[in-house]
């Protein structure tokens, strides 16, 4: 029995994010109002920013259009991020209140960490995280079911993650539809396809939804959804970093009657969108964050798989190890292969 056959309904689970605004009580308040809206779980994010980006004044990591624009990788992740010892605590209070409460986590230290402070019962892979391999062996090791967004990947990258995750011991994964854009626009959802990925990918299938209003969610589960993940927040304000596309508490609670009633009636339990260049920066790739000479080896030490994507893809990780490099490379810069002597 896989783990979503204990849901007869779609399993429904309320994002923080960078919501609570560095604020714990915030936080728990979050937590406490997505019990009281008809949530499954709660959801959190797990990384610092160091575990994303690298700090760098190169103009490259700086956000140019959207939500967050004006800020560098860097400091918006210092901003949004969720306090590590946060978790603990808000496991606990979580338990207290009756509501689960898992994390998505954005590198391997990460899943260690979740794994030995809460003990999760399932793992979200982030939409831009789909191309993080070594992280997706990490979590495949720890044999839990694996909620992931497709998002900005292709079906072959895709593909590969799941045979990753699969081949590490990964026992369930479920495929969420999601449009990548904060927040994004109901036309762009193409939601005709999301059935489609069932047969393609052989998973089952769920909606990550970014839009406002619940009509994107409530037709994501007339179209046989199993997961709807949604974003929370107490307020709009400036504070709220994800505020633009988070729900807040009545509107949650509202969006949890209507796909009850929804999955009710139905007697229940594609990616049309070309990736924009704004949406792919937020993938990972392979970058320098040491200063390298020519001739110098890659290693962990002086490359990382971070954000933004306009390196080369993690799954050349492997190869580029113990390679020497042509020229002198600098911090930040997106590695290619034309940096690196002849690849065997």
């Amino acid at each position: 029995m896989g783990f979503l056959n204990n849901f007869k309904q779609p399993l429904i689970i309320a994002e923080i994010s960078g919501n609570h605004g560095g604020s714990f009580d915030k936080a728990k308040a979050l937590v406490l109002q997505s019990a009281e809206a008809g949530a499954d779980y709660v959801k959190l994010q797990t990384y610092k920013p160091e575990t994303i980006t690298v700090q760098a004044e190169d103009s490259r990591f700086k956000i140019k259009s959207g939500l967050w624009e004006g800020y560098r990788l860097h400091q918006l992740y210092a901003k949004a991020m969720t306090p590590w010892e946060w978790h603990r605590p808000l496991l606990e209070y979580a338990k207290e209140v009756g509501i689960a409460l898992f994390s998505s986590p954005f590198d391997e230290s990460a899943v260690k960490f979740l794994e030995k402070e809460i003990d999760p019962p399932l793992y979200k892979v982030a939409s831009f995280e789909l191309n993080h391999f070594p992280m997706l062996k990490e979590i495949g090791s720890t044999g839990k079911p694996v909620i992931a967004s497709r998002g900005v990947s292709s079906d072959d990258e895709i593909s590969k993650a799941i045979d990753c995750l699969y081949s590490s011991g990964c026992p369930e994964i479920t495929l969420l539809h999601c449009v990548s854009e904060y927040p994004a626009k109901q036309e762009e959802f193409f939601l005709s396809e999301m059935p489609g990925i069932k047969e393609k990918f052989q998973t089952r299938f769920g909606l990550s939804d970014h839009s406002q209003g619940h009509l994107v969610a409530v037709t994501a589960t007339a179209l046989g959804a199993s997961v709807i993940e949604k974003h929370i927040t107490l307020d709009r304000e400036e504070e709220s970093i994800d505020g633009g596309f988070s729900m807040l508490p009545h509107e949650f609670a509202e969006m949890v009657d209507a796909v009850k009633s929804t999955s009710k009636i139905l007697g229940c339990e594609g990616k049309s969108k070309e990736i924009s260049k704004e949406s792919a920066f937020f993938k990972r790739s392979i970058l320098v964050s040491e200063s390298i000479r020519e001739g110098d080896l890659l290693s962990p030490k002086n490359i990382r798989i971070a954000r933004p994507g306009d390196g080369l893809c993690p799954s050349y990780w492997d190869q580029v190890l113990g390679k020497s490099v042509r020229r002198n490379l600098c911090v930040g810069h997106p590695l290619s292969l034309d940096d690196i002597n002849t690849l065997s």
